[in-house]
């Protein structure tokens, strides 16, 4: 959709400031019942808008397929003069003084950001309830939960008052929610992206990632994430070729025709009825277009959430010892001595989650219990890549489902206690991508008989993420995939 709304304003048929306007609308008449922005930046997003056509006037060209496009940010991107808040208490009021990767490209693109969006507090959770922003509501459906902990980003494109959005995917963080909201959410391999000035959770896990429309969006968004950083010494890969020009060029059935696509029965049996069913018919298309469906078991899948809740809260617990109080963020305004300081600026702050994670994590890594705990969990994550590794030796790509139900209904509406153990295991299928670092996409494929958007999950081998896009971009050609969100453009269109 992006390059139809380049062309409409490079022909100066539309403006960027009408989209701008148009999302900004969206926003007001959204945000009370799906409160998916922290911060809305109306006059930011204006006034770059009207730049953004000035310099189109004046150049009589456009520098980029994103230049006027409007876009939000997960409120865990570091935006310069703009408040970041991580979804917490914590950070509620700070500004930062620079720009992280992620905003410095986008915004140097022209691309227009309309606002911050509501996450899980520092990413921690699957259903964005876990902040004192608030829940986001999956757009369309007050009582039940957009997905996390990219939940704001994903309903702020669901809703129609962002054509993109950019979250960041720990463990299923980016993906989770486009299957909640019928969208398509692109986790890329670890290191393709900088992740200089995203506030960490998980340092070896987290990776920026992008929520949009259609596969071709992703493409043009990654053309700008993907671009080097020297910041940033764990981004080790750099595409030979353009991310718009593999999906142009490898566009067509030939895409299809050939490849071989690995599955597991035992990942579909958990799933709900209705999931099973989606999951089935698909391969039944596969197997149509000529796809070759070889049957590959993953044994150490089992084990992933296990040593996920344990390597993510290790890394976490290093991580969030910064939020002490002394240098920036909440401090506790009446304290006798520093460790004081300390303990009730993190304790009257951080969420209950959020505790939760850094002592599971600090615990893990405590003297006498690392070697037994984060030391075997880094030996089974290992086994997890290699059983990736043996799987793409067999096939091209791997399909999954991205959860066994639709969206969850919000705890106040949901009869049963919350239990945080079976929220871990929500992210059963989506963990493994992140443990082993390779890339993966969620596609919409249809919806339930409650009208909830159904999502289907393709892996694919490290490194190898424009493939796996120009495949994902095949089969929404040839599949029937319902872009829902796209409708909320088509004046522009």
């Amino acid at each position: 959709m992006i390059l139809e709304l380049h062309e409409k304003i490079k022909s100066k048929k539309i403006s960027a400031l009408d989209l701008i306007k148009h999302a900004l609308k969206s926003i007001r008449s959204h945000q009370k019942e799906n409160n998916a922005y922290i911060s809305i930046l109306d006059h930011h997003a204006e006034l770059k808008a009207k730049q953004c056509d000035e310099w189109l006037s004046v150049k009589g060209n456009l520098p980029n397929y994103l230049h006027g496009i409007p876009f939000s940010l997960k409120d865990l991107f570091i935006t310069k003069g703009i408040r970041t808040t991580a979804g917490s208490a914590h950070l509620a009021n700070y500004i930062p003084p620079y720009d992280g990767h992620v905003s410095e490209k986008l915004q140097s693109s022209q691309a227009v950001l309309v606002g911050k969006t509501g996450c899980d507090e520092f990413g921690m959770g699957s259903t964005n309830e876990n902040t004192p922003f608030g829940a986001v509501s999956l757009p369309g459906h007050p009582q039940h939960v957009a997905g996390g902990s990219s939940g704001g980003s994903a309903a702020s494109v669901a809703e129609g008052s962002s054509i993109f959005s950019i979250g960041t995917d720990t463990g299923g963080s980016v993906r989770l929610p486009a299957s909640f909201c019928g969208l398509v959410g692109f986790k890329p391999s670890y290191g393709v992206v900088s992740r200089y000035g995203q506030i960490a959770y998980a340092s070896s896990l987290d990776q920026s990632s992008p929520l949009a429309i259609d596969v071709s969006d992703i493409a043009v968004v990654m053309e700008e994430l993907s671009k080097s950083d020297p910041r940033d010494a764990t981004q080790v890969y750099q595409s030979k070729h353009s991310w718009v020009d593999v999906i142009k060029q490898q566009t067509g059935k030939k895409g299809l025709q050939g490849k071989t696509i690995g599955f597991h029965p035992a990942l579909w049996n958990s799933c709900d009825p209705e999931v099973q069913e989606v999951g089935a018919s698909w391969m039944k298309h596969f197997q149509s277009m000529g796809i070759e469906l070889v049957e590959i078991p993953m044994p150490s899948f089992e084990h992933a959430v296990a040593t996920y809740y344990l390597v993510a809260p290790a890394e976490a617990s290093a991580n969030l010892a910064r939020y002490d109080g002394v240098v920036y963020g909440y401090r506790t305004p009446k304290t006798p001595n520093l460790e004081s300081l300390f303990v009730k600026s993190r304790s009257e702050s951080l969420g209950e989650e959020v505790k939760r994670r850094i002592l599971i994590g600090t615990f893990a890594l405590s003297s006498g219990y690392s070697e037994d705990y984060f030391a075997k969990a880094s030996k089974v994550r290992r086994l997890i890549w290699n059983d990736f590794k043996n799987a793409f030796q067999k096939c091209d790509f791997y399909f999954t489902p991205v959860c066994a139900s639709t969206a969850f209904l919000k705890r106040q509406f949901n009869k049963i206690p919350m239990d945080p153990l079976k929220d871990y295991m929500n992210d059963i299928f989506t963990i493994p991508v992140n443990l082993a670092g390779v890339p993966a996409i969620a596609l919409p494929t249809g919806v339930s008989s409650q009208g909830l958007p159904l999502g289907m999950q393709l892996i694919g081998p490290t490194f190898s993420d424009q493939e796996l896009l120009a495949f994902a971009r095949n089969l929404e050609l040839e599949l029937p995939i319902d872009h829902g969100a796209k409708n909320h453009w088509k004046d522009f269109l």
